[in-house]
């Protein structure tokens, strides 16, 4: 009898130990819970920093490095975020240093190696690219887009990608000597492009247990080729400080503005045609900032700029043309300022020395920006003549 009971109580431990670890299974995350947790901390980051190791093999070519990343929203006339990255070393040697830069709206390329600093604005980029792309013919899928099938939310978003693919999850895995959630995304082949079937492979991304914060990912067995990156450093809305987000020009290096590229295939537009085409008449100012010294005059996408220079390798855009809600700010995001009797918008970075000032008279539209503060900006518009 008593041999009986002590098999009972054997019994029934082990049981309760079975349904101990079974509920323990049930109660993990499953792979679509770890998704949406890492989706909805994306939503929360206001600023970054991270070092990240990379490496890739395909179509013959072979790669690695690494890169340190520093990033802030908010920080753009449109709340466009900053960022500043370095590449610390690379496997080509001539990558090592490069450095680029945008507070938001001005952007800088440090190329040590060339001893090079391209630099320019996001409007002036924005109109280059819409002036080489204009006339362009791309093929385009055949899908009629519906703005309503865009994720809202993030497990929405998750939803949407696990449409075309099969998420598992895999563990543990030592990620740069720290422990790491590991989860496999796998193409759905039915939903895939006949390219991307014929390619195979897979997807792991590995997360960091304590806040699903995304630590790297990795394409794997692709015929495609291989590539990985992965953080050995981030930190997360730690604050980043905003003179990260600017740049000096080191001496002696060369300074190219974007606007001074010449894009192939694009027939060019005189000053004269360009005026006459938009039935307006080129205003210049008679107040610069001092050592202020005209460069160029250009036609880009219809709109006349004029490139000054400013000592330090600083610089500043004056441009008008037809108005266009294209490159305009959004509203609300700037401050409201009374330029040559009608109402502008002015932006300016948080250390007041980099400003962007638009307005339109009538069909034409204006834009300064560059290294300037506010009153400089305006003085400037106020002496258009």
């Amino acid at each position: 009898m008593k041999r009986n009971r002590n098999i009972l109580i054997i019994l029934a431990a082990l049981l309760i130990l079975a349904s101990t670890a079974v509920a323990a299974i049930a109660l993990q995350p499953s792979a679509r819970d770890l998704l949406v947790e890492a989706a909805t901390l994306t939503e929360t980051i206001s600023d970054g920093h991270a070092i990240a190791s990379f490496e890739f093999d395909a179509q013959g070519e072979k790669g690695s490095g690494t890169v340190e990343v520093w990033g802030r929203l908010g920080m753009g006339p449109n709340g466009e975020p900053a960022f500043r990255a370095q590449v610390l070393d690379a496997s080509l040697g001539e990558f090592v240093g490069i450095t680029a830069v945008t507070d938001g709206y001005t952007f800088w390329l440090y190329h040590p190696q060339h001893n090079t600093v391209l630099t320019g604005t996001s409007d002036e980029a924005a109109i280059l690219l819409a002036d080489y792309m204009e006339g362009k013919e791309f093929e385009t899928p055949d899908h009629d887009f519906n703005t309503e099938e865009i994720p809202q939310t993030a497990a929405e978003a998750v939803d949407k990608l696990l449409t075309y693919f099969t998420a598992e999850r895999q563990g543990y895995a030592n990620l740069n000597g720290a422990r790491a959630i590991t989860l496999r995304l796998l193409p759905i082949p039915d939903q895939m492009p006949a390219e991307v079937r014929a390619a195979g492979g897979y997807v792991n991304i590995w997360l960091r247990p304590d806040d699903r914060a995304l630590l790297g990912a990795e394409l794997a067995q692709s015929s495609a080729g291989y590539g990985k990156i992965t953080a050995t450093t981030l930190e997360i809305n730690q604050g980043v400080d905003e003179a990260l987000f600017t740049f000096a020009i080191p001496d002696g290096a060369e300074v190219i503005h974007i606007t001074d590229l010449e894009l192939p295939e694009k027939e060019a537009v005189s000053l004269d045609e360009a005026l006459a085409a938009a039935d307006m008449v080129l205003l210049t100012p008679t107040v610069l900032p001092e050592n202020a010294t005209l460069v160029d005059t250009a036609v880009i996408r219809g709109a006349v700029v004029q490139q000054y220079r400013l000592p330090g390798g600083a610089s500043f855009t004056i441009a008008q043309g037809p108005a266009t809600d294209r490159f305009t700010p959004a509203e609300g995001k700037g401050t409201a300022v009374a330029v040559r009797g009608v109402a502008g918008l002015l932006f300016a970075s948080d250390s007041a020395t980099r400003t962007l000032l638009t307005w339109t008279e009538g069909d034409i539209q204006f834009w300064i920006g560059g290294d300037l503060t506010a009153e400089q900006a305006v003085a400037i518009a106020e002496s258009l003549q």
